[in-house]
């Protein structure tokens, strides 16, 4: 996904982060956990560059965005490893 940047989020951003959203929840458990850290890392910095917006409005808003984003990934690892393992089926291989 490439919704990264400076400047504004536009709607098309907005629709890849959900259909992103809706993949990963059609796969379930499983997605790969690198793919749902990636998924909330770029949903908070999606989430900070539309908060950043409207600075005037909310001024604490994109700094508390950034933090989420910044401490993202590692809480999709930690919740990915709280995840009970699935047992290998034959269809698996």
């Amino acid at each position: 996904m490439n919704q990264s940047g400076p400047g504004p989020a536009s709607i098309a951003q907005i629709t890849e982060l959900l259909a992103w959203a809706r993949r990963l929840t059609d796969a379930g458990r499983h997605a790969d956990p690198a793919e749902r850290a990636a998924y909330l890392a770029a949903k908070a910095d999606l989430l900070a560059r539309i908060a950043d917006t409207h600075p005037v409005e909310h001024p604490c808003h994109p700094d508390a965005a950034r933090d989420i984003a910044t401490q993202a990934p590692t809480a999709a690892d930690q919740a990915t490893a709280l995840l009970p393992t699935q047992p290998r089926t034959t269809n698996d291989r």
